[in-house]
């Protein structure tokens, strides 16, 4: 059985998260979780420079990137 809806709208919540917060704690009182919500920093696949993400091109070897 699954479920199509789209429930990223309550992430943000607070009864969503005081109820993961004590799913994840084992039900411990004032435990507060933290969601990570980061981008993985984008890398050059031919020389592992560091990118901003909207280049075409590295700007150290000048490998084509993909987008």
């Amino acid at each position: 059985m699954s479920s199509n809806r789209d429930l990223r709208k309550f992430h943000d919540d607070d009864k969503i998260i005081d109820a993961f917060s004590k799913l994840v704690s084992g039900g411990k009182a004032g435990y507060k979780t933290i969601i990570e919500k980061n981008k993985p920093t984008p890398k050059c696949s031919s020389c592992g420079s560091t990118l901003t993400g909207d280049e075409k091109f590295c700007p150290e070897c000048g490998n084509k990137l993909k987008n």
